[in-house]
This record gives C-alpha cells, sequence and structure tokens, in this order.
C-alpha cells in the first residue's frame, strides 16, 4: 500500500509541471486607452456671405427755426453681403472657450428713401445704399461636443452709407439736383451662432451667425449737385439750398455664413466630456 501511495506522489509531481508549460500564458492586463480631443485653442481665419435688412428712422427740421418737418419717419432696405474675419479662441475648463475678433463685410443693403423738404414743399425719393461696414469683438462660447461651439458675440462696429440723388416723387417727376452725403455711422452690436468642424479636412469649420447691430443718430445736410433749377438755381454745387437737417439712425441686422480654418487645430488635450 505504501509502495502505492508514493508511486502516485511521483506521478503526480511529475505531471503538474507538464500540464501547467502546457497552459496557453495570460495576457498581461493594459491600461484603457485615454481619450484626446483637438484644442479650440489658437487663431483662425473665415469667409463667406450671407444676407442683410436695416431700418433707418429719420427726422428732419429747419435749421433757422428748429420746426420739425418729418418726425420719426421710417424706411427700409435690404440685399447681399459678403464677409472675412480673423480671430484667435482660448479653450478653459474642458468645455468654455473664449475669443476676440474682427471682421469686415462688404454689402448692398439698399432701399428707396423718401425725403419731404422745406422750402419746395415738394416730396422726394432716393435709393440709400449701405456698402461697407466692420466690427470688432469677443465672444464666449461652449462646447456641446468637442467639435460642436455655440456663442455669443458683442463689440463695436461701423457702417457706411452711400451718398445717394434725389428726384422728386411729384410731377414731373424728374432729378431734384439735390444729393444726400454718404456717412459712417458708429455703434454697437450682439450676436450669437454656431461652430463645428467638417470631416473631409483638418482645421476646416463652417459657422453661421446672426447679429444686430444698432447705430448712433447722426445729422446730415442735403447738397446741390449742380447750380441749376430746379431747386438749386443760386446755390453752390454742395450747398443746402433749404437749410434742413436731416438726423438718421440705422439698425442692420444680418445673417451669415462663413468657413473657418484654424491653424492649430490636431494639438491633443485631454478630453473631459
Amino acid at each position: 500500500m505504501k509502495k502505492l501511495v508514493l508511486a502516485l506522489a511521483a506521478v503526480a509531481a511529475f505531471t503538474v509541471p507538464a500540464v501547467a508549460a502546457d497552459m496557453a500564458a495570460k495576457a498581461p492586463l493594459r491600461a484603457a486607452p485615454v481619450a484626446y480631443a483637438p484644442s479650440w485653442t489658437g487663431c483662425w481665419i473665415s469667409g463667406g456671405g450671407g444676407y442683410g435688412i436695416s431700418r433707418t428712422n429719420r427726422d428732419s427740421r429747419d435749421a433757422v427755426t428748429g420746426a420739425i418737418n418729418v418726425l420719426n419717419a421710417t424706411s427700409g432696405a435690404d440685399g447681399w453681403l459678403a464677409t472675412g474675419g480673423v480671430g484667435c479662441d482660448y479653450q478653459f475648463g474642458g468645455r468654455w472657450v473664449v475669443g476676440a475678433f474682427a471682421d469686415g463685410t462688404w454689402s448692398d443693403i439698399n432701399g428707396d428713401h423718401a425725403w419731404r423738404v422745406f422750402g419746395p414743399g415738394e416730396a422726394f425719393v432716393g435709393r440709400a445704399k449701405q456698402d461697407w461696414s466692420w466690427a470688432a469683438g469677443a465672444r464666449i462660447g461652449y462646447l456641446v461636443s468637442p467639435s460642436f461651439l455655440t456663442y455669443f458675440n458683442a463689440g463695436f462696429t461701423q457702417a457706411h452709407t452711400e451718398a445717394y440723388n434725389l428726384q422728386r416723387i411729384v410731377a414731373p417727376f424728374d432729378v431734384a439736383n439735390l444729393r444726400v452725403p454718404g456717412q459712417t455711422f458708429d455703434g454697437f452690436f450682439i450676436g450669437s451662432g454656431f461652430e463645428y468642424q467638417l470631416d473631409f479636412l483638418p482645421g476646416l469649420f463652417v459657422k453661421t451667425e446672426g447679429r444686430a447691430a444698432w447705430y448712433d443718430r447722426k445729422d446730415s445736410r442735403l447738397g446741390c449737385t449742380v447750380t441749376a433749377a430746379p431747386n438749386c438755381g443760386a446755390t453752390a454745387v454742395g450747398a443746402d439750398p433749404f437749410g434742413n437737417i436731416d438726423s438718421r439712425k440705422l439698425v442692420t441686422y444680418t445673417a451669415k455664413t462663413e468657413l473657418v480654418y484654424r491653424f492649430n487645430w490636431g494639438g491633443p488635450v485631454v478630453a473631459k466630456y
């Protein structure tokens, strides 16, 4: 009996190492991969187009007596626009982005503006056009996902309206020999929009934004285009034959879509989404 037990023990001693040697080695444990997302910190350029509408509120008065001729007359305009901009952003706190930017806009926002002038007692009309504007400001945004940003912005802006000629609304419906001077308006804007990454090119984004701009009121005087009848037979070119002061206040609303290229896109930071 003792011999049998010793024999079995010897067989087991030689068998266990052999079986262990034949077993597959256990794969080593690996750390879970760290999620990465590109950083929004860096600078960019943009370009695109859109559509704008504007409203002009006009008051006019006699320069000598101060009598009001037109009070709160409102006219509108609309048209296309093209825009380009530059800026830089900084990402912080995982999902927040702040930045500064400047952009310029070339536009054809135009519409008819009616005038009623002291002196001849006649009504005139001309086609006004906002041809350019620029803005500089700051924005703050929140990342809905690593490649989708929603934001608000605000800042300072200027807009320019071209000079335009008037013609009579009443018979004989001819030229009035009067010209409304061009003006540059100062104001401020607020806007909001979103920006997201396009898949086919690293660093390329598309941005859509709506913006409203309110401009300070400015006075202007009519001027004669020629020294000739009607209205300017005894008035020098550029001078006002009637002594009218016209006060204009401009509000503009725009919607635009732009392509944005980010120079730094691809620099990894640990994602915290």
